[in-house]
Order: C-alpha cells, then sequence, then structure tokens
C-alpha cells in the first residue's frame, strides 16, 4: 500500500503523454455536438452528448439483429467505415455496405453514420439525415493511432461472462461470429491493455483490446469521466505517460441500513507487453518514463 501511495505522489511534468493533445485535460475537450441518439431500448431509453449516432443492420440469411450506437468525443467506427461503401476520408457520415473481418459470419451488414437529433432510428430517417445535411468534416481525435501491423502487443485477458471468453468477443464484437476465430482475432491484433479493478480488488478484470475496438473504448471512458466532473460524491484524479493512461476514482456511497461507504475504482490503458498484470505494473511505467498528472 505505501509503495501504492508513493507512486500516485509523483508527479513529473513533460511534454509527454498518452493522448495526442498534450496535457490531456477533460475541461478542454470541447465544441460537442451534443445529439440525442436512439438505442436498443426504444423509447424508454436514449443516448446523449453524441457526437454522431449509428444505425447498424446484420443478417446472416436466417436472423437479423439491429443496433442503435452513440459515438462520443470521435469518430470511434474509423476502422469500420474503412470496410464499407458510401465513407469517404472527407466525413465520418455516410452509409453503406461493409465487409466482414475474418471471425465474421453474416451475409448483411449495413451501417449508417449521421448527425442529427434521433436520426438513428431507423435506416430511413439515418439515410435521409446524411442525404440532407453537409457532410460534417471528420472530428480530430485525441485518441493515439495504433495499427496491430505497428502496434501490436500481448496483454492478460480475463475470460468473460456464460461464454467464458475475451471482452471483446463477448462484449464488443458485431453478432454472428465464430468465438475460437474472434479470440485468435483479438490475439494477434491487440494494441492495448486494460487494468480494471473494483472495491479493493474484489473485481478484477484484465482486458486485451484489439485495434477494432480501442478507440471506442477509450472514448467512452473520457465520456464517463467528463460525466463525473458534477458529481459531488466523485472524486478522480487521472495521470498520463508516453505509454499508459490511469484513472481512479474514490466515490461516497450512501446506504439506507448501514454507515455511508467508500468505492475506488483504478483503471489503466498501457501500450506495452504484459503491461496489464497488475497495477503496480501499469504505475511503474509512470516511474520509468516522464509522466503528467491532472486531477478533477
Amino acid at each position: 500500500m505505501h509503495f501504492f501511495l508513493f507512486l500516485l505522489s509523483i508527479l513529473i511534468y513533460s511534454s509527454e503523454s498518452f493522448f495526442n493533445n498534450s496535457p490531456f485535460q477533460l475541461n478542454t475537450i470541447t465544441n460537442r455536438q451534443n445529439l440525442t441518439c436512439a438505442t436498443d431500448f426504444g423509447d424508454t431509453d436514449v443516448f446523449t452528448n453524441c457526437e454522431y449516432c449509428v444505425y447498424e443492420f446484420f443478417n446472416n440469411g436466417t436472423d437479423s439483429t439491429i443496433s442503435h450506437d452513440c459515438i462520443y468525443l470521435t469518430n470511434s467506427y474509423r476502422l469500420v467505415t474503412q470496410r464499407c461503401s458510401g465513407f469517404t476520408s472527407a466525413s465520418d457520415t455516410g452509409y453503406g455496405l461493409c465487409s466482414q473481418l475474418p471471425f465474421e459470419y453474416f451475409d448483411i451488414d449495413l451501417l449508417c453514420i449521421c448527425a442529427t437529433n434521433l436520426c438513428n432510428e431507423n435506416f430511413t430517417t439515418c439515410k435521409q439525415s446524411v442525404d440532407t445535411n453537409p457532410a460534417l468534416a471528420p472530428l480530430p481525435s485525441p485518441i493515439p493511432s495504433l495499427t496491430a501491423d505497428d502496434s501490436a502487443i500481448f496483454c492478460q485477458d480475463t475470460p468473460i461472462g456464460v461464454l467464458n471468453s475475451t471482452y471483446y468477443c463477448v462484449r464488443d464484437s458485431t453478432p454472428y461470429i465464430n468465438m475460437t476465430q474472434c479470440e485468435d482475432y483479438v490475439q494477434n491484433h491487440t494494441v492495448v491493455c486494460m487494468y480494471l479493478e473494483m472495491d479493493n480488488g474484489s473485481y478484477l478484470t484484465l482486458v486485451a483490446l484489439p485495434d477494432e475496438d480501442y478507440e471506442y473504448v477509450l472514448a467512452d471512458q473520457i465520456d464517463k469521466m467528463q460525466r463525473m466532473i458534477g458529481k459531488s460524491n466523485v472524486q478522480q484524479d487521472y495521470n498520463e505517460t508516453s505509454g499508459a493512461f490511469y484513472i481512479r476514482w474514490k466515490e461516497n456511497l450512501e446506504n439506507t441500513d448501514t454507515n455511508n461507504s467508500t468505492m475506488i475504482y483504478n483503471r489503466c490503458y498501457c501500450l506495452t507487453d504484459d503491461c496489464n498484470a497488475n497495477l503496480n505494473q501499469c504505475l511503474l511505467s509512470y516511474v520509468e518514463s516522464n509522466a503528467i498528472s491532472q486531477s478533477k
């Protein structure tokens, strides 16, 4: 514990940072579109604070699945749209058919990304929004650009869920996949390691993030951090180096029948082999390289 607190107390300032903009500061993220987007839960729920809305239709010949999504901060579907017709490098919005990754088994993947409120309710509304509104220039991204060809690493990867498989294949991949082939894909395309810990280690998950998923996860993480700023019962601190990004939340919980309690969350994202083996392994990278620390 003393070693952990010692590492957290070190504040070394330099121009190096995990993100493209140095230093990373939540209050510098501006000019957001603040769109409202449809979710998979119909009228009972909506996404808010979105940059773009997403509609995606899958069919494997016998079954169909529709997905509604929200894009935060930057175009986290960037790699996906490179496999789709109807998208160009001049704009993040568009619609078209997408080709498969090696582990995906569907006949049709129809993707549409639009930029007006609730435009993703169905494909017709999404297509109409794209066709009738000026094409928006691609959003800049604070997230580092990583490819499996140049940045592939090895990470610890805790099997999760009833399928007992990797985080990406269970939670973030498309429907209609071959799970074994998906696991092989993750192993060969991992670019970011993630360490998730809650309640003093009682909940621990180690994750390997492939090139298709890391931007989505990091953008969602930054959005969650922004939402925490206004909560009086939450203190969050974050540190970054050229090879890692670490967030610590301390949340005061009010219990009805017991005394108030405090929950501590640790998350670490890092870019070197096996860096998510434990939290100290990730924090050590802050000691070995120059770090920037911020607190909100």
